[in-house]
């Protein structure tokens, strides 16, 4: 732990310290002088000179010390780096922590979401490793010893290998975390196109028959069923406000060439075998729209009569999930991610205590000092 002042210049109040300084050494305690008869016979003599002399040394002490201790508090006095250095050991989710030796100071917990005590129980369901790993990273103090016991296989492991701050201990003991994998929701189509892209609304058809899909078609005054997941919209002219209001609350739409979007940053999605694009896609609030690049025909997209054809659509409205299992010997976090913040702690109010203790005894010794110069 460090101390620091946030703000140095308050310490120019220790100038006052003088003021004290100055009012004890002018003024003299006050004596009361007695006069003998005998006394003015005798022939005054010249006084030797005495050196200053401070009167009321612990009055004056105290004053000074009540200075001082507003200056420091003027000048924000902070302790820096008071997080807890004692070793931290989290647990994935499927390590029986019973089996691992450990330092019995260290302070063992879960490595899931609030980081719980070891002794809380924890699902055993694979959270966000990487994630977690980076949280309690940036979270535990810069100086503290990290160890993160994994078992062989991770599940819940995103594209990157986490970066640390610390020099981090990846203890892998033989398991694995039961991975958490809902159910994928079936893909529904919907198809809404004009007369004029009839010809392109035959292979959409084709493509659902062959994934064993239904299809909701109609014409573009149909409305979209709530329950469906994917609309391909083939028709000219700018997309209806109804449309986009679904595909802004989480839908994933496909329309055609000549469709008219709104204008935004886009991503080409899919390629034909000379890798000219085929489709663009672009976020829109919650949901994603993928526009054509070409015409949908068979001499613009020779890829309408290929049979991966049904197979690379449902890919591009319903993208498969990214594996999350990996191994946790080729996930071990790597050096180079953020040092956690130094926490500090606040000393101001200390300090206000301490000013309010010196000030009474500054009172009791200022009044006790009246009280015996009184007559």
């Amino acid at each position: 732990m460090t101390p620091t002042l946030l703000l140095p210049l308050g310490l120019a109040a220790l100038g006052a310290i003088l003021v004290p300084l100055v009012l004890h050494l002018a003024r003299r305690t006050e004596q009361r002088p007695t006069d003998f008869a005998a006394l003015r016979w005798l022939r005054q003599k010249p006084r030797p000179r005495h050196r200053p002399k401070f009167d009321e040394l612990p009055l004056l002490a105290v004053r000074i010390l009540l200075l001082a201790l507003m200056a420091l508090f003027l000048a924000g006095p902070e302790l820096l780096n008071t997080q807890d250095a004692t070793p931290v050991i989290a647990f994935a989710p499927g390590v029986d922590p019973v089996t691992v030796a450990r330092d019995a100071k260290a302070r063992a917990i879960w490595l899931a979401p609030g980081f719980p005590p070891i002794d809380t129980p924890a699902s055993q369901r694979a959270g966000p490793i990487g994630s977690l790993v980076r949280q309690l990273d940036t979270q535990t103090a810069a100086t503290t010893p990290l160890t993160i016991v994994v078992p062989a296989m991770l599940d819940g492991a995103d594209a990157e290998r986490p970066r640390v701050s610390h020099r981090v201990r990846w203890h892998i003991v033989p398991g694995a975390v039961a991975a958490s994998k809902p159910a994928p929701s079936p893909l529904r189509f919907a198809l809404r196109t004009d007369t004029a892209h009839a010809t392109g609304a035959r292979y959409i058809r084709a493509a659902a028959a062959a994934l064993e899909l239904p299809i909701d078609s109609g014409g573009p005054a149909r409305a979209v069923p709530k329950t469906t997941t994917a609309l391909i919209w083939l028709a000219s002219g700018p997309l209806p406000a109804a449309v986009t209001r679904w595909v802004e609350h989480d839908g994933t739409a496909l329309v055609a060439s000549d469709t008219v979007i709104e204008a935004g940053a886009t991503v080409s999605a899919w390629y034909d075998e000379t890798g000219r694009p085929l489709v663009e896609t672009r976020a829109q609030g919650k949901g994603r729209v993928a526009r054509l690049v070409q015409p949908l025909n068979p001499i613009a997209m020779p890829a309408l009569e290929e049979p991966a054809f049904p197979k690379a659509l449902a890919e591009l409205l319903a993208p498969a999930p990214p594996p999350t299992r990996v191994e946790a010997s080729a996930y071990r976090p790597l050096p180079g991610g953020l040092a956690p913040a130094s926490q500090s702690r606040d000393l101001r109010p200390w300090f206000a205590l301490a000013i309010a203790a010196a000030w009474l005894v500054e009172r009791w010794l200022a009044t006790r000092a009246k009280r015996a110069i009184a007559p």
